[in-house]
C-alpha cells in the first residue's frame, strides 16, 4: 500500500515538472511567434510564402520535445546535482532545436516583393545567392532583417546583357532572383505596372465565388471597386492576388485568388 502511494506520488511529481516545462515552452514558442509572424512572415507571407508551416512543425517538435523528456527523466529521488544536470541537457537540447529552427525560417523570410512585367514576385532570403549580392546596388547587397520592402527591376543595359538574361531565365533564375537588376520603384516601373494591372472587377467577373470574396473585400475595407485594380502575387508556396490603388498604384490588400 505504501509502495502504491509512493509511486503514485512520484508519478505526480513527474507530470507536474513536466506541466511546468510545457508551460515554459509554450512562453517561449508565444515570444518565437511574435518574432516570426509580425517582423519576418508578417500577413500574407505567413501563408503565401509557408512560413506558417515552417513555424509550426517547429514548435509542435520543440514544445513537445522538452517536456516529454522532462516526464522521462524526472525524478525526485536522484540527487540535486544530478537532476540539475539532466534538466539542464534537456533544456540545452529543446534550446538548440529551438535556435536551428528559428534559423531556418529567418532563412526562408521573405526579403523583397519584386515588381517583373506583369507581377509582382515575393522573394525570399533563400531564393538570393549571396555570391550575387556584391553586383547589387550599394542598397541592396544586404538583406532586409524584416519585412518584404517592394521593388522594381532596371532595364537591360544592352544585347548582351539581354542575352544572359534570356539563359539564365530558361535555367529558372529569373530577373527577380538577380540583385543587381534590383532597384527602387522608378516612374518607369509604375507605368509598366499601370498598363499590366488589370480593373479589380474584372477579377471579380470570373465566377460567383471570386465575385463573392471581392465584393466581402471592398465591403470590409470600404473602398470602391472601381477605384482599384490588381496584378498576380507569386510566391514558393501558390499564387495570390495583390489589389492596388489605381491611381497610386501602392499595395491595400490581397485576395488568396490566382491572379493570372
Amino acid at each position: 500500500m505504501r509502495e502504491a502511494t509512493t509511486s503514485r506520488w512520484h508519478l505526480r511529481s513527474r507530470i507536474r515538472a513536466s506541466g511546468v516545462h510545457l508551460g515554459i515552452s509554450a512562453l517561449v514558442a508565444g515570444c518565437a511567434a511574435a518574432l516570426v509572424f509580425f517582423f519576418w512572415f508578417p500577413y500574407p507571407y505567413r501563408v503565401i510564402a509557408g512560413g506558417q508551416d515552417l513555424f509550426w512543425l517547429m514548435v509542435s517538435v520543440d514544445v513537445v520535445l522538452g517536456p516529454l523528456l522532462t516526464l522521462v527523466v524526472f525524478d525526485i529521488r536522484k540527487p540535486r546535482n544530478e537532476l540539475a544536470r539532466d534538466l539542464s541537457v534537456i533544456a540545452a537540447i529543446q534550446l538548440t532545436a529551438l535556435a536551428y529552427g528559428l534559423w531556418s525560417v529567418y532563412q526562408s523570410r521573405p526579403v523583397y516583393l519584386v515588381h517583373e512585367v506583369d507581377r509582382l514576385v515575393a522573394v525570399s532570403a533563400a531564393d538570393v545567392d549571396p555570391e550575387d549580392l556584391p553586383k547589387a546596388a550599394p542598397a541592396f547587397r544586404t538583406l532586409p532583417f524584416a519585412g518584404a520592402r517592394l521593388i522594381g527591376l532596371r532595364e537591360s543595359r544592352d544585347g548582351e546583357e539581354r542575352m544572359k538574361s534570356f539563359e539564365l531565365a530558361l535555367a529558372g533564375k529569373d530577373l527577380s532572383l538577380r540583385p543587381e537588376y534590383w532597384q527602387p520603384i522608378s516612374d518607369q516601373n509604375r507605368q509598366v505596372m499601370r498598363q499590366r494591372a488589370k480593373p479589380l472587377a474584372f477579377l471579380s467577373a470570373r465566377s460567383q465565388e471570386t465575385e463573392s470574396m471581392v465584393s466581402a473585400w471592398v465591403l470590409e475595407n470600404g473602398r470602391k471597386i472601381e477605384d482599384l485594380v490588381y496584378l498576380p502575387l507569386t510566391a514558393r508556396k501558390t499564387i495570390w492576388t495583390a489589389v492596388l490603388d489605381s491611381e497610386t498604384l501602392e499595395i491595400v490588400g490581397y485576395l488568396p485568388v490566382d491572379g493570372f
